[in-house]
Order: C-alpha cells, then sequence, then structure tokens
C-alpha cells in the first residue's frame, strides 16, 4: 500500500505528515512525500524580470528539497519514506502524481481559509479532493476547531 502526502512546509501540512505517518504505519504503507514548486509564486518572486526567473526558481528547487528532507527527518524512522517534487500548478501536480503512483490514499492539509483568502489563494485540498483518483484524507487546521470525532476526514 502506498499513501501519498503533499507537503508545503506549513505547520498545517507538518501536521498532515504527523498524521499520515500514523496512519501509514497503522495500514502497513509506504510513505511517498510531495512538494510542489509552485511556478505562480516563481513568476511573483522574479517580479516579472525574466533575468530574475532563473535564480527564484533555483531558490525555490532549493526550498522544496529542504522541505522534504526536514519532513524525512520527521518520520522517517517511523515508516518507509520516498520523495517526489514537481513544478507547476499544485493541484495539477499532485493529480499527476496521483495517475503516475497510484496511491491508495492521498493526504493533505487543509489551513481552513475562507473568504477573500480562499478566494485570492484557492484552495489545493479542496482541489485535490475534486480531482484525485484515490480517497483524500484532509487534515484540518490545528488551530481551527475540529468539527469531525477523528482527525481524518475522507471523501471518495
Amino acid at each position: 500500500m502506498k499513501v501519498l502526502v503533499a507537503i508545503d512546509g506549513s505547520e498545517t501540512s507538518l501536521r498532515a505528515l504527523d498524521v499520515a505517518a500514523d496512519f501509514a504505519q497503522n495500514i502497513g504503507a509506504g510513505v511517498i512525500l510531495c512538494h510542489v514548486v509552485n511556478l505562480a509564486v516563481v513568476a511573483m518572486l522574479s517580479g516579472g524580470e525574466a533575468q530574475l526567473l532563473p535564480g527564484c526558481l533555483a531558490e525555490c528547487q532549493a526550498k522544496s528539497k529542504a522541505i522534504l528532507n526536514e519532513a524525512v527527518a520527521r518520520v522517517g524512522s517511523r515508516v518507509e519514506i520516498s520523495t517526489r517534487s514537481a513544478e507547476g500548478e499544485p493541484v495539477e501536480q499532485i493529480e499527476r502524481l496521483d495517475s503516475e503512483i497510484r496511491p491508495d490514499f492521498i493526504i493533505i492539509g487543509s489551513h481552513g481559509r475562507s473568504g477573500v483568502g480562499r478566494a485570492v489563494l484557492g484552495s489545493v485540498a479542496e482541489g485535490v479532493m475534486r480531482v484525485a483518483r484515490a480517497p483524500v484524507i484532509v487534515v484540518p487546521d490545528h488551530g481551527r476547531r475540529n468539527l469531525y470525532p477523528t482527525p481524518y476526514t475522507v471523501t471518495t
């Protein structure tokens, strides 16, 4: 069995990682960590200056590698782990990995944004739930009240 875990380095995604490690351990699954370098963020960091794009991309790729390394260090002693990094729009890249890897579950954290924050930033978790082939477990933001009796919300 395989569990695909999408992380962005935030506390919310690290909480989802901890939940995923426990979940994978309980079902005897391996964990595939993925981090997506959002090219829209790279473009924003460059300020639209073409000559700055390569440096901004390299910086974001280095940060991606650091995020994945931190995640492996955090849970690597508990479960079998492999990592994947991708570049592009996060929902599209997670959907691509879902099709390519064919995990049994996808686990992702949700920041719980609403209103303008959600309209501007979007919801990667919601987008993944809409397009994923595998069941998606959404781990809510720790700082928000959990409306569910368990830390898992499963959609199929």
